[in-house]
């Protein structure tokens, strides 16, 4: 059975909802802006409002009026069933590596620093999606390096010691503080 790219933006949209309403609640306007702030292309409020109206019915949602605006939430019904998702993904991207492993083309470190990552890649990607250029610099990393890999790894490891030396530095300045 094929589904139609439309069902599938949807399904995407519905997902993009509710990694947003993780964090709290937000107006249907506010989940539009925070959404297109990751996405290359807006959502209307055409396809916004439809899902928000079908997700608070059937309880996936809580949904509030404040005044004129409407907030919402996630239900518990909500953030099980996200759990539920992220739970499924991780769980497929764990067969995944074990058949990498099993075939030779990864060894058992090489696995167990992907499951790692895995295991904490949630919260860190949710840390960079807050970063307003975080997508825009992705999908540049991923246009050069169809051009040029070795240039962009050198790019990404000026950028790594950069950032290691802010951190260097915003370490020392702290331990500094405490003891002065």
């Amino acid at each position: 059975m094929s589904v139609r790219k439309g069902q599938e933006f949807r399904g995407l949209l519905k997902l993009l909802i509710l990694n947003e309403l993780e964090s709290g609640e937000a107006t249907g306007y506010e989940l539009i802006q925070k959404i297109s702030n990751k996405v290359t292309k807006k959502p209307s409020p055409g396809s916004v409002y439809p899902i928000l109206k079908e997700m608070a019915s059937s309880g996936i949602l809580n949904c509030r009026s404040e005044g004129n605006k409407k907030l919402y939430s996630l239900s518990p019904k909500g953030k099980e069933l996200l759990e539920k998702i992220y739970h499924t993904e991780k769980e497929a991207i764990f067969s995944k590596v074990e058949i990498l492993r099993l075939a030779g083309v990864i060894n058992e470190e090489e696995a167990e620093y992907i499951n790692t990552f895995v295991s904490e890649k949630r919260m860190n990607w949710f840390k960079l999606y807050k970063l307003r250029n975080w997508i825009p610099f992705l999908e540049l990393v991923v246009e050069a390096a169809k051009v040029d890999r070795e240039f962009v790894e050198e790019v990404i490891r000026e950028a790594m010691e950069k950032i290691q030396e802010f951190l260097d530095k915003y370490n020392k300045n702290k331990v500094n503080k405490i003891k002065g």
